[in-house]
């Protein structure tokens, strides 16, 4: 049947779209198979695509370090000193090369305790310089130069404290070990006359947790022990600043986010599905044309 040919609209000769008459269409059996199987899997994508969108997201990055104003910054720490009571023990914050001391460390919010073994356990809060140095645990004074210092480390955290009872909760993704890698460590067995030192590299760290955020540093230590070069043996943790920052957030999409990926996947999966059963119907076609020697017509292979 022949279409009507009278004077066409303006907006029907841009038209993208243009259908064919009902009879030279033809439907078929392994079309609708197709369609059944295209509509189940839109529909399974938009699911995940829908459910992804409204789940949180957690990302991070790396860039250099941004911090300004941040002269000094927070430490807690959980340690040891055996064989020592408080009384012959001071803290001081010294430079890196010559030694110089920096600045008295606040002791307002630290403790010492003295345990029923002999020994003094220092925790609490305080804070450092941000200037390359070490933090000196050292005696006042002893019976013998010859004396060795043993210690152990519950917890050594540094930056925003956001840890309670000593335990890390944190998104799986983020490992809680690099917050506190010195998470008891022991170092009973030390030697007399010789100084520990701990040498720490720090990094800054911004993390959204619960639409807060805190800066943590991240930090990696090695340890040796060295011949002592004043009058009683000490321990010394170095500290070391990186230029980087890591952050660590929830990204956030917008609906028109949602709103392409639905519209590339719903037209992804026509397209596909229109490509996989042409491809059928062309090798169905030429599988029968080379064995039946008579031929088949092809208006039966959609039947």
């Amino acid at each position: 049947m022949m279409m009507d040919s009278g004077p066409q609209s303006p907006l029907a000769v841009i038209d993208f779209y243009r259908t064919l008459p009902s009879d030279l269409t033809a439907k078929s059996k392994s079309g609708g198979l197709i369609s059944i199987g295209t509509l189940v899997v839109i529909v399974l994508l938009l699911w995940a695509e829908i459910g992804n969108f409204f789940s949180e997201r957690k990302y991070s990055t790396i860039m250099v370090e941004r911090v300004t104003g941040h002269d000094k910054i927070g430490l807690n720490i959980n340690m040891t000193v055996e064989d020592y009571g408080c009384h012959s023990l001071f803290l001081k914050y010294r430079t890196r090369t010559k030694g110089y001391l920096i600045d008295k460390v606040d002791q307002s919010q630290l403790e010492f305790e003295d345990d029923q073994s002999g020994g003094c356990m220092i925790h609490g809060a305080t804070s450092i310089v941000k200037v390359p140095g070490y933090l000196e645990v050292a005696l006042r004074k002893a019976g013998s130069k010859e004396v060795a210092l043993p210690h152990t480390i519950e917890h050594l955290y540094l930056g925003d404290n956001i840890f309670e009872d000593d335990e890390a909760e944190w998104h799986a993704d983020i490992p809680a070990i690099v917050f506190n890698p010195l998470r008891d460590h022991d170092n009973s067995d030390a030697e007399p006359g010789m100084d520990t030192e701990y040498h720490l590299m720090l990094v800054h760290t911004n993390l959204q947790l619960d639409g807060e955020t805190h800066e943590p540093y991240q930090y990696s230590y090695s340890t040796k022990s060295v011949k002592s070069k004043t009058a009683y043996p000490s321990v010394k943790f170095f500290f070391d600043w990186s230029p980087i920052t890591i952050k660590y957030g929830v990204k956030n999409y917008y609906y028109s986010d949602l709103g392409g990926r639905l519209i590339a996947t719903i037209g992804g999966c026509f397209t596909i599905a229109m490509f996989l059963h042409t491809f059928l119907i062309s090798s169905a076609q030429a599988v029968i044309s080379r064995v039946s020697p008579m031929g088949i017509s092809s208006t039966k292979l959609g039947a």
